[in-house]
């Protein structure tokens, strides 16, 4: 059986070489780029600066799912219009204007968000309430006072219907 589409042997010795020269280019490629990094981090200050920090929200924001987009953008007042309807790009523009504080905080609470939306995690790791912990906030208090508004709402809502009716 004869292969007449078979590279011949030099060209295959040459085609190896090439691909060969090309991963080891890569290579060389990934390293500087590793070594750059390095270099870089070991400039990093603690506490982050306000572009580091915006650096990282951006990214972050960048690769969040859309639903998560959605929800962030609803908290922080963001709504899409005719003129831009990305959220993703109106959320980075707010998040754009925030200070090191704010920036901080939103980071926090991208990381968090998965968690708050949860309802009643039985995890004991959650990472909510470990935060909630970290920063000694009483949870069981913040659960009273929402069940004493709920309750009071509630109360308030009967209240109001007895109202009509009587009128």
């Amino acid at each position: 059986m004869h292969h007449p589409d078979r590279p011949s042997p030099q060209k295959q010795e040459r085609e190896r070489a090439e691909e060969r020269k090309r991963i080891e280019q890569d290579k060389l490629a990934i390293t500087i780029r590793h070594r750059i990094l390095s270099a870089v981090l070991a400039k990093v200050a603690a506490p982050l600066k306000k572009a580091d920090l915006l650096q990282v929200a951006q990214h972050v924001l960048a690769h969040l799912p859309n639903a998560q987009v959605q929800t962030l953008a609803k908290r922080h007042k963001v709504e899409a219009d005719r003129s831009n309807p990305s959220l993703e790009s109106l959320l980075a523009k707010r998040i754009a204007s925030y200070d090191e504080a704010g920036l901080c905080r939103t980071l926090m609470e991208i990381s968090l968000l998965d968690s708050a939306y949860q309802r009643g995690s039985a995890n004991p790791n959650d990472p909510l309430l470990e935060t909630a912990k970290r920063y000694r906030i009483d949870t069981a208090k913040i659960e009273k006072a929402v069940a004493e508004q709920a309750a009071a709402k509630q109360q308030k809502g009967k209240t109001a219907t007895k109202k009509k009716s009587a009128a």
